[in-house]
């Protein structure tokens, strides 16, 4: 996953501090700029007990009114945490036609973590760094979840990392556009950005194979320096994009893969534009590719991408790292 520093700067997951809690980041430990694979994600699902739902919701919306001018470090202070989007998923995330969806599955709570390193010692066990770290929990949220939490992330259960790619610009044009104050604890209001969460099948059969196998290989090559500094730097199109994160990841269900797809943007109009105006021969392919292997491609390529999870708090870290104002750290070979 995402390469670490190492020595006393390096960033290996929540410390616990004298009083019990979980260390914040220190942000000079941060890359000098964002791009491909720079950093790592998680997503989370914690059932919530049946008929709890609007209890949850209550929670979450006066936390969000007691905290307008915190930010991620407030909603979970972990090392490297830098983005964090909780979802109400009315039981459909991970299922991608409503002939399969499981009619007996309860509502549940969706983290959508972006972090330094999610090989960190810390990211061992996300559920349970997740109640010991976030106040949420503090609140009574404990007692309305119920059952095991499902973790969707690579090295957890059948799943394999596609990419996380992060605009190099992107802090400061979430600076620009929603303003100085990155913060966004939004508890049933209108998120003022685009951020969606979806599933998204591949044909099942042989293409899923395929698929699954060239991601393996890819995910070789990028072991290698030259290979992860190169696609580091490729991020011309995201950034005409106003593409702020995009992350996916690969999970196997029987014959066939899912992709599981989150994506913060500045515009989506803006996004589909530069896209299908593209004459970038990544995009072209990306787009012929997707055609071809999605099992309803036209979920994804014609607008809009929806979802049924709803956002109940977004926010992120407003020291994430833009690009001119972090020393270099020479162990990240962005430039």
């Amino acid at each position: 996953m995402s390469r670490q520093e190492t020595g006393d700067n390096a960033v290996n997951g929540a410390t616990k501090t004298a009083s019990g809690g979980f260390g914040l980041s220190t942000h000079p430990t941060y890359p000098e700029r964002g791009g491909i694979d720079v950093f790592d994600s998680l997503f989370i699902r914690q059932p919530i007990a049946r008929g709890r739902t609007g209890v949850v919701r209550d929670i979450l919306a006066d936390w969000a009114r007691d905290n307008t001018e915190g930010d991620v470090h407030t909603l979970l202070p972990v090392d490297g945490v830098t983005l964090v989007t909780l979802f109400l998923d009315d039981g459909g995330f991970g299922w991608t036609t409503d002939s399969e969806r499981d009619r007996q599955r309860s509502d549940a709570l969706l983290w959508y973590i972006e972090v330094m390193d999610s090989d960190a010692e810390v990211w061992t066990l996300p559920d349970e760094t997740i109640r010991s770290a976030s106040p949420l929990f503090e609140r009574g949220l404990a007692d309305l979840l119920t059952g095991e939490a499902t973790v969707y992330a690579d090295g957890h259960g059948d799943h394999r990392y596609v990419t996380h790619v992060t605009n190099p610009r992107r802090q400061e044009r979430y600076a620009n556009t929603v303003g100085q104050t990155l913060v966004a604890p939004v508890a049933g209001d209108k998120l003022p950005i685009p951020v969606v969460i979806s599933s998204l099948a591949l044909k099942p059969g042989l293409t899923s194979t395929l698929v699954a196998r060239a991601i393996d290989v890819v995910n070789w090559l990028k072991q290698f320096d030259r290979i992860q500094s190169w696609a580091r730097n490729e991020t011309d199109t995201v950034e005409a994009e106003a593409m702020y994160t995009e992350s996916l990841l690969l999970e196997a269900i029987d014959n066939r893969q899912v992709i599981h797809y989150y994506m913060e943007t500045e515009d989506m109009d803006r996004l589909y534009e530069a896209f299908y105006e593209s004459d970038n021969w990544e995009t072209r392919l990306s787009e012929w590719l997707m055609r071809r292997v999605l099992a309803n491609p036209e979920v994804f390529l014609n607008p809009p991408l929806q979802t049924d999870c709803e956002i109940m708090i977004h926010a992120v870290d407003p020291e994430r790292p833009w690009r001119i104002h972090y020393r270099r750290c020479d162990t990240f070979p962005f430039e």
